[in-house]
């Protein structure tokens, strides 16, 4: 099979399909305007649920699970990180157990979600702690994450940590040294603290400019000590909500968009109805405006977005080119995640998880994506 289509940044490009894998890629010729785009399958790590679907709820069940894909492949996405907030030890096994045992109905969940990301329970009490229940967060423990890998058939590929909690830079050097991805996130943390979790082996700032206190220290603040350390790769929400235009444009300046992820933080009510919902760990109300809200107003819970609206509203606000907002969903949080059966490059001999698109008016209109050289969604 072969698939024709602009490569951003790179002109008009025929993809030949081998099976599983890419088998060619050739050079057709300058941009042509008519046709599609086609680039890697995007990557999204840090997707909290779907319609309906709560990662983090109790009462998730492995047949639900796998009844979301089609939902997450129309927005481009081929790989994914199921992300699990904070919630009790016992919680965390149980949904750890619930999305294994998905992977065990459809392989091709096991595919797209080659591995889970822990946003909490280890993240900071205090003003960043955004709509995390504090009932639950507790300092980092290596003992116990070792009981939570095991759940997880040792697929937590990413943990995000407040980087100021006890014993935080142990558990940071023994999680990177076992080939887990830390983030730092949800921090109220010194400067000192952001720049020794970076020497550690933390990555990544987790929606950068989000869990944050309203209001900072104009100096002295740990947005300012990540946005300085080259060592932090950044994530960020781009809904029009979380982030504002300036901010989005400021930070991809300073880190260089090769070191910008773009993220969903979709919540569970992603592609439902405005209105007020809730789950038995959650009361989040989906307001007409698609923005996500804790039920008392007091923070954002998450957003409602797909990757492609992410994307657009990314070169939209001027942070970057096509090219920059592919890389941003493909190639640059490939490199955060373990290596197996994840690619975000187009290239001969990778995994074909490819999608087809345009530039719609709100966010990237997909037509076709492909995960292992499969077909699995055609619009």
């Amino acid at each position: 099979m072969r698939i024709t289509g602009n490569v951003p940044g790179s002109g008009l490009t025929e993809v030949e399909l081998a099976g599983k894998q890419i088998g060619s890629i050739r050079a057709v010729d300058a941009e042509d305007h008519e046709a599609p785009f086609i680039s890697p399958g995007f990557i999204d790590i840090q997707m909290n649920g779907l319609r309906g679907l709560n990662f983090s709820g109790p009462d998730m069940e492995p047949e639900e699970i796998v009844e979301i894909l089609p939902s997450v492949w129309k927005t481009g996405v081929t790989t994914f990180c199921p992300t699990l907030i904070t919630g009790s030890h016992e919680s965390l096994v149980r949904s750890l157990r619930a999305l294994e045992k998905a992977r065990q109905i459809d392989p091709r969940f096991a595919r797209s979600a080659p591995c889970y990301h822990l946003e909490g329970p280890y993240l900071s009490p205090g003003p960043a702690r955004g709509a995390h229940d504090i009932t639950f967060m507790r300092p980092p423990s290596w003992d116990e994450l070792l009981v939570l890998q095991e759940a997880a058939g040792n697929r937590i590929g990413m943990i995000t940590v407040a980087p100021e909690l006890p014993g935080a830079f142990d558990f940071i050097r023994k999680a990177t040294e076992s080939g887990i991805t830390i983030a730092l996130g949800h921090t109220d943390a010194t400067h000192e603290e952001i720049h020794r979790a970076a020497e550690c082996g933390a990555k990544l700032s987790t929606h950068l400019g989000n869990g944050s206190p309203q209001q900072m220290d104009r100096h002295q603040s740990p947005f300012w000590a990540q946005m300085a350390d080259d060592r932090l790769c950044a994530s960020l929400i781009c809904d029009t909500f979380h982030l504002p235009r300036e901010l989005v444009q400021i930070i991809g300046r300073v880190k260089g968009t090769e070191r910008c992820i773009l993220v969903t933080d979709a919540s569970f009510v992603a592609g439902l109805s405005p209105g007020v919902y809730r789950s038995p760990n959650a009361e989040v109300e989906l307001l007409s405006s698609g923005q996500v809200v804790s039920i008392d107003r007091r923070c954002m819970a998450g957003s409602s977005i797909g990757l492609n609206r992410a994307m657009h509203v990314f070169m939209e606000f001027g942070a970057g080119s096509m090219a920059d907002a592919v890389a941003a969903a493909t190639k640059n949080p490939a490199r955060l995640l373990p290596s197996n059966g994840i690619t975000g490059h187009l290239r001969e001999g990778e995994l074909a998880n490819l999608v087809v698109f345009r530039r719609g008016a709100r966010e990237l209109d997909v037509e076709r994506v492909f995960l292992g050289g499969e077909e699995i969604y055609r619009k």
